[in-house]
């Protein structure tokens, strides 16, 4: 793998980050995507293949959702048909080629996951997310061991015992993963060009955030 130089544009907050979790008990002013749905069963993940959750066919955009919609602020996505089932709030796993982690402004781990192993330009990448792991992002205490203890696997085992750069550490040689976390809707990004670091895009808004797993396996393809 390899650091890199920082990047020069922090990444903006968003409404939906900084408002009420509808379905949740967190406090106003916790962010959406740092928390999870009450009751949620971080042990037992629904299981989806990386090709399905980046296939607009089989996961499409949440309908009717618009750019920072006001409907969604202080609630998650409610669960729409799609060939998958799967709801935002969801916590799922899935396995994957893990090519660049960044730091972002607001302290998370930006990590990108893709299906194949050469695919450092590629554009079918899903982005997963690791907030980090104190009270003033993620107010569930409870998530905060699992969190740090994907974070510490992140520097230690991947990235040398370095913290990784805004612009993005990549790995030499992709680590093949096995990533756990709440399905999340980016929806700060609709209507933008694909975003990714290192010309690296995603291929959906949809996200893993917070991660609160990451492995390693032998699953990849």
């Amino acid at each position: 793998m390899s650091g890199a130089d920082e990047d020069n544009f922090p990444r903006r907050h968003t409404a939906r980050e900084s408002l009420l979790d509808g379905a949740s008990t967190s406090p106003k002013g916790i962010p959406v995507k740092t928390s999870v749905p009450e009751g949620a069963d971080l042990d037992h993940p629904t299981r989806v293949d990386l090709a399905d959750l980046i296939d607009a066919a089989k996961l499409p955009d949440a309908r009717g959702a618009t750019k920072n919609d006001a409907q969604f602020q202080a609630a998650r996505i409610p669960k729409f048909d799609n060939p998958l089932g799967v709801t935002e709030g969801e916590i799922l796993s899935t396995v994957g080629w893990l090519h660049v982690v960044a730091a972002e402004a607001d302290g998370d781990y930006h990590i990108q996951i893709s299906p194949t192993h050469d695919d450092d330009q590629g554009t079918d990448f899903l982005i997963v997310e690791v907030p980090t792991p104190e009270t003033r992002f993620v107010a569930d205490a409870s998530l905060h061991a699992p969190l740090e203890a994907v974070r510490s696997l992140i520097r230690e085992r991947m990235l040398q015992g370095r913290e990784p750069s805004m612009r993005g550490s990549v790995l030499t040689r992709p680590a093949c993963i096995d990533v756990a976390g709440q399905l999340f809707y980016d929806d700060a990004h609709v209507g933008d060009q694909p975003r990714g670091k290192r010309g690296m895009k995603a291929a959906t808004l949809w996200e893993l955030h917070p991660v609160t797993h990451i492995a390693f396996s032998r699953g990849c393809t």
